[in-house]
C-alpha cells in the first residue's frame, strides 16, 4: 500500500475530510484579484493614498540616506557650543563617572529604540534604533529607521557597524526592555549580537536611587524637567510611535514618523546630557536635591566607606533618620566612638530602638558603664536576645558589687 493510500486511509478512521473534499483556495484568490485590481492596498508597505511619501523623498525629509532596501540612515551633529535646558553642552567633553566606576575615559555610545509595542516578545522589533556618541567638538546622532519588515537585518547589521570602539553601551530602562529586544531579533535574524560582550550601565538604576524619594517618578520626561531643566515642545509622545509607524506602512502618511524620528533624536540627547549632570550630583551633591542617605550608601557599595562618612558628616542637619543611622555605624566602624554615641543619642531621644540597643551594648562592652547599660535595656521591648543581655548586665553588676558587700559583712 502506498504512502499517499495510508493517509487517506488514517483519514477517513479519524473523520477528516478526504483530500478530494479539501475546500478549494479560488474563492479566496478571486477575491484577492477583485481587490488588486481595485487598486486596494492588501498589506503592509503597499501605500496607495494620495498622500504616501516615496520612501527616498522621506530619506531627503529627515536629510538622510538609503544604504540599504528599506533603511534609511540619519545623521546630526549636534555643536557641543549649544545648550540642552539649563546645561551647558560643553559638560560632555568630559567623561562622566559615577561612584564604583574604576576609570573615567570610556567611550560610551548612548543607545535608544522605538518599537512596534511596548509589550516586547518575538513580535516586537526595533523599528528605528538610534545612538549617540561625543565626537570631538560635537555630539553625533546616528539613527537608522526601518521603512518595511524585511529590512530588519540590514538595519541590525549596520548598527552593528557602530560599535567597533564602544567601551560601554548607556541606555535608560534598557536592561529592562531594549537590549533584551534587540538581543533576541538579532538572534531571530541570525546575526550575532555584537553589543552582548559591551558592559551596560542603565541610567534608570541611578536616578531612581538619587531621586526616587524625591520625584513623583523616573521617567526620561522627569529626568529632562527636574534635573535638566528642559521641557519638549510639540513633541510626539513615544506611546504613539508605534502606530506612526504602521500608519506610513499602511498608508504612506509619514508626519507622524518624523515627529517619531525627532522624539529619539531627542531621548538620546537627553540621555547623555543626564549622564553627565548625574556625575556631577555624586561629585557636588549638595547643588542638587539628591538623596543623602541613597548616594552614601551606593558609595559604601562601591566601597568607598571614607567618602560616604565625610558626605554625611558634613550634611548632618539635612539628614534623615536612615542617614543618620548610616552615620552612626560608618563612625562605629571608623572607631570614631564620641561622634558614633552622640548620633545614637540623638535618635534614641526619637526613640529609635536600634540606636538605644547599640547604646546599651557600647556602655556594656566599650565604656563599661553598666548602670547605662542596664538603663537603655530597661527602654527596649522584651525579647530573649534583651533579657539574655539584661540577666548578663545584673551578674556583672552583682560581681562589682560583691567585694564591698563582703567588706561590710566583715
Amino acid at each position: 500500500m502506498s504512502l499517499e493510500s495510508r493517509l487517506s486511509r488514517l483519514r477517513t478512521q479519524a473523520g477528516a475530510p478526504a483530500a478530494a473534499d479539501k475546500p478549494s483556495l479560488s474563492p479566496l484568490r478571486t477575491r484577492l484579484a477583485q481587490l488588486q485590481a481595485r487598486g486596494r492596498p492588501t498589506g503592509l508597505n503597499r501605500a496607495t493614498s494620495s498622500a504616501a511619501l516615496p520612501v527616498a523623498t522621506l530619506a531627503n525629509r529627515l536629510e538622510g540616506e538609503c544604504i540599504a532596501e528599506g533603511v534609511i540612515r540619519i545623521r546630526r551633529r549636534v555643536p557641543l557650543a549649544g545648550r540642552l535646558g539649563g546645561v551647558e553642552l560643553a559638560a560632555l567633553r568630559a567623561n562622566p563617572r559615577l561612584p564604583g566606576e574604576p576609570r573615567s575615559n570610556l567611550r560610551n555610545i548612548y543607545i535608544d529604540t522605538e518599537t512596534t509595542g511596548l509589550s516586547g516578545g518575538s513580535g516586537t522589533l526595533a523599528f528605528l534604533l538610534g545612538v549617540a556618541a561625543v565626537d570631538g567638538d560635537a555630539i553625533e546622532v546616528t539613527q537608522w529607521l526601518m521603512t518595511r519588515f524585511a529590512a530588519e537585518a540590514a538595519a541590525l547589521s549596520a548598527f552593528t557597524e557602530t560599535l567597533t570602539d564602544t567601551d560601554r553601551l548607556v541606555s535608560y530602562n534598557g536592561k529592562s526592555y531594549d537590549l533584551p529586544l534587540l538581543l533576541s531579533r538579532f538572534r531571530m535574524q541570525g546575526l550575532q549580537p555584537a553589543f552582548e560582550r559591551l558592559p551596560h550601565l542603565d541610567l534608570l538604576h541611578p536616578v531612581r536611587r538619587l531621586f526616587g524619594k524625591r520625584w513623583n517618578d523616573c521617567r526620561l520626561l522627569s529626568v529632562e524637567q527636574q534635573l535638566l531643566g528642559f521641557r519638549r515642545v510639540d513633541d510626539l509622545p513615544g506611546s504613539e510611535a508605534p502606530a506612526a509607524w504602521f500608519r506610513y506602512l499602511r498608508e504612506g502618511q509619514s508626519e507622524a514618523l518624523i515627529k517619531v524620528v525627532e522624539h529619539n533624536r531627542q531621548d538620546i540627547l537627553s540621555l547623555a546630557v543626564a549622564h553627565s549632570v548625574l556625575a556631577q550630583a555624586t561629585a557636588q551633591p549638595q547643588a542638587f536635591d539628591i538623596d543623602l542617605h541613597a548616594l552614601a550608601r551606593w558609595l559604601c557599595d562601591s566601597n568607598n566607606e571614607d567618602q560616604a562618612r565625610t558626605l554625611l558628616q558634613e550634611n548632618t542637619t539635612s539628614l534623615c533618620a536612615d542617614g543618620k543611622r548610616l552615620l552612626a555605624r560608618l563612625l562605629r566602624r571608623a572607631g570614631h566612638w564620641p561622634q558614633a554615641v552622640a548620633n545614637w543619642e540623638t535618635l534614641a531621644a526619637g526613640g529609635c530602638l536600634e540606636s538605644i540597643e547599640r547604646l546599651a551594648k557600647y556602655h556594656e562592652h566599650i565604656s563599661k558603664d553598666l548602670g547605662a547599660a542596664q538603663r537603655c535595656c530597661d527602654r527596649l521591648p522584651s525579647s530573649p536576645d534583651i533579657q539574655l543581655r539584661r540577666q548578663r548586665i545584673n551578674r556583672k553588676l552583682n560581681a562589682a558589687q560583691h567585694p564591698l558587700r563582703m567588706h561590710l559583712t566583715l
